[in-house]
């Protein structure tokens, strides 16, 4: 694995990339307050069908930058840096949003979606949760987050409530994550927002949820498309990325080989 930082038109990105080249490499998107490492148990499983790049939202691990423009915008510059110009996104929570709204805005790009509790289907997340979590100051409060994260408790808590406090350490990076919050609020409180027109994305798209989600609960029927492909799993939490690596790695490593069977 490699760590390398690209500059684009607007910004600079920073990424991790791991296996060998590929047509269409895969690209990843954490949610909010992870960071690219978030991936670290399903990089290797999903290196066997294509390059991995995972990058880090701006104010997240190495990215002290902040949000300019709209954020279709950002992942634009971020393809366009990486000489990206079509590939397989999975991405998590707010990442799986902003991934959702590339694709809108450039369809073309995107060979599959794959979103893993995905942020802004419909209104219900939790929003007192996350303010709770950037206003951490002791080991108390950021286990108290991780447990919510997990959705029980669990020998990865400690180490996540300590990566946390240490993430949170930093005023400017706290204070970048929390204008993004609270944009995040207004347009996840914007009805039109939460429409999406899914006739406008003919990339196949996979859904992905655990439901002992406390953060992203999951949505009602009619926030997916008609007869969406949705794979459930009892538990996981939020974060089934971490928690249950080998389900979410086998779901998403199933898809991308069965669009790679298919002819070209």
């Amino acid at each position: 694995m490699e760590v390398t930082t690209v500059s684009g038109r607007r910004a600079r990105h920073h990424v991790l990339t791991h296996g060998r080249e590929s047509s269409l490499p895969i690209v990843m998107l954490h949610g909010f307050l992870g960071d690219m490492f978030s991936w670290q148990y399903c990089i290797v499983p999903l290196a066997r069908y294509g390059r991995i790049m995972a990058l880090d939202l701006p104010g997240h691990g190495r990215n002290l930058a902040s949000w300019s423009g709209h954020p279709a915008g950002w992942l634009e510059d971020a393809l366009d840096a990486l000489e990206v110009s079509r590939c397989h996104v999975v991405a998590h929570s707010f990442g799986a949003w902003i991934a959702l709204q590339g694709a809108l805005r450039a369809p073309d790009r995107f060979a599959s979606l794959s979103l893993v509790a995905c942020a802004g289907l419909d209104s219900r997340f939790n929003l007192p949760l996350l303010r709770q979590a950037l206003a951490a100051d002791d080991l108390d409060k950021a286990l108290a987050y991780a447990q919510s994260l997990a959705g029980r408790s669990c020998d990865s808590v400690p180490r996540m409530a300590r990566h946390h406090l240490e993430q949170m350490g930093s005023a400017e990076r706290r204070s970048i994550l929390t204008e993004m919050l609270e944009d995040m609020i207004v347009t996840a409180a914007s009805g039109e927002a939460r429409t999406v027109n899914w006739e406008a994305l003919p990339m196949p798209l996979r859904f992905f949820w655990s439901r002992d989600d406390r953060i992203v609960p999951l949505p009602e029927s009619s926030s997916f498309p008609p007869e969406p492909d949705l794979v459930l799993n009892e538990d996981g939490g939020h974060i089934p990325h971490i928690l249950r690596p080998a389900w979410l790695t086998a779901g998403i490593g199933d898809f991308l080989a069965s669009l790679q069977r298919q002819p070209a």
